[in-house]
Formats: C-alpha cells, sequence, structure tokens
C-alpha cells in the first residue's frame, strides 16, 4: 500500500491540488446503510443495461440524499470513496484511441489499475465486440511489473498488438462511490475528483461527476435514471480515456466535440478542458 502511495504522489506531484467537491467525511454524513464487497457479487445479470450521465459536481450532494431510501453503500476497507489510479496504454500513433473515435465496432483499451484501497494492481483489458457486447479480462501484476513473460502472453492473447508496441498515453486519478439497489438489481458508481494527464499536461475535471448505472435488463427499473431524467439529465457516452486523449493530444476528435462542449458547461476554474482542436 505505501508503495502505490508513493507512486501516485510521484505521479502526480507536479499537479496543483484539485477542488474536492465531496469528501470522505461528507458521504459518511449522509448515513447509507453500508455493505461490503462480497455483497456486491449478489448484483449480478445475466443480461444487463448499461446508462452513462455526465452531471455536474455540486448536484451531487443532493442526488446521494434522495437515493438513501433505495441504495446501499458499498464500503471498501473502510472506505466509502476509495481512490482509483489507473495508467492507460496505445500505439505510437493512438489507433486503439482512434479506434473509439472513429465507432468501429471492435475495440480496445489497455490499462494498468491500482485499486488504492486494497493494494491490489490489475493489467485489464477492455474489448468492445462486434455485437457491442464489452468484456473484461486482467490479470494481477506484482510491483508494478510489467517486463514479464505472463504480460507479455496476456498481451499477445487479447489485443492485436505487441507489448513493446504499446507506451504509457495516459494517467487518471478519481474517487468512487459504489451504490447498491436494495434489491440487487441495480449497480451504480459515481466518479469524483476526475484528474486527466499526461507528461506534460494535466486535464482537471473535478467539476462534473461521472454516473453509470448497470441494471438487469429483465428488472430495469432504477430510482436513479427516473430522479436523472426528472432534472433533466440524459444518458451520454463517456471514456476518460478518450476524453483525455482527445484534450491533451492533437489528434482528431470531430466526434467527441458535443461531450467536449458540455465539459465546458460544466467546467471550473481549475479545469483545462479546450474544445478548439
Amino acid at each position: 500500500m505505501a508503495q502505490l502511495e508513493n507512486l501516485k504522489a510521484e505521479k502526480f506531484s507536479n499537479t496543483s491540488k484539485m477542488t474536492q467537491l465531496l469528501s470522505e467525511k461528507d458521504i459518511r454524513n449522509l448515513n447509507f446503510k453500508c455493505i461490503g464487497l462480497n455483497d456486491v457479487g449478489k448484483a449480478q445479470f445475466m443480461r444487463r443495461i448499461d446508462s452513462k450521465y455526465l452531471v455536474p459536481a455540486q448536484w451531487a450532494n443532493e442526488f446521494l440524499l434522495r437515493l438513501q431510501q433505495h441504495y446501499y453503500i458499498v464500503e471498501n476497507r473502510a472506505l466509502l470513496m476509495p481512490e482509483y489510479y489507473s495508467e492507460y496504454f496505445d500505439t505510437n500513433n493512438l489507433s486503439m484511441y482512434l479506434a473509439h473515435h472513429n465507432k468501429r465496432p471492435k475495440r480496445y483499451k489497455v490499462r494498468v489499475r491500482h485499486y488504492l484501497a486494497s493494494g491490489d494492481t490489475f493489467l485489464e483489458v477492455k474489448i468492445r465486440t462486434q455485437s457491442g457486447e464489452t468484456l473484461k479480462k486482467r490479470i494481477e501484476i506484482q510491483n508494478n511489473a510489467l517486463n514479464s513473460q505472463a504480460v507479455e502472453n496476456f498481451i499477445k492473447e487479447t489485443v492485436p498488438y505487441r507489448l513493446d508496441e504499446l507506451s504509457k498515453t495516459l494517467e487518471t486519478i478519481f474517487n468512487r462511490i459504489t451504490l447498491v439497489s436494495f434489491d440487487f438489481n441495480e449497480r451504480v458508481t459515481m466518479d469524483f475528483n476526475i484528474l486527466l494527464k499526461n507528461s506534460s499536461q494535466t486535464v482537471n475535471l473535478s467539476s462534473i461527476c461521472l454516473i453509470e448505472s448497470k441494471r438487469d435488463k429483465y428488472h430495469s427499473s432504477s430510482h436513479l435514471i427516473n430522479l436523472l431524467k426528472h432534472s433533466g439529465f440524459r444518458q451520454t457516452g463517456f471514456s476518460k480515456y478518450s476524453i483525455g486523449c482527445a484534450l491533451i493530444y492533437k489528434v482528431k476528435t470531430n466526434n467527441f466535440k458535443p461531450l467536449i462542449h458540455q465539459l465546458n458547461q460544466y467546467k471550473n476554474e481549475h479545469a483545462l478542458v479546450d474544445a478548439s482542436s
């Protein structure tokens, strides 16, 4: 755990402090009923519906107050709002980013995700299939070591690239709240304090909250979705990796400009969001 904290401190040592609109103490004071990570497994679905929404971060507290009567909050190692740190990898010409931007039916993401609450680190590959299904495969890695035969074999088996063709493209860090409906037919994640960066530039998205609902296709009623719709928010696509690349690198961004415009509407004085590329 100490090693991961040092890694995070080193990676973000040159980044100005984010404005955090919600803290662990704030969430604790809301008095949600808590469940542990082991209980989250009860909310597994044979077929599911996924929905993403972007809302201004200052709305989050109001939403949470209205959800207490319908959802548990997940406690992870005594934390209700644990931190996640990820490193994304792509080719030199950002072929995985461009596949997402160009809406290729089959596309990939490769990342190392550090679960800071538990100290676990995984190399994860997300695969979007031609049928629209998203698959996730992962292996655990120790001491942040990617130069192993196991990692090389994993990459070879899951993506159409060799390990030596990939390099680190983007880093992300954020806090996440996880909710589970009382009937275990829905899981909700709410991501706050989002920071995206490469070696030379940082994008602070602490003015937004990214909400994602995963719910049973056959029992798809959702108090959260009803609340969002009633409040005037519409479903949207959002990928931290793709938006980070679109904002930081001088690459094709046409298909993301409406989303970047939405981010500009929500941005605060610390945000680095530019739709001019």
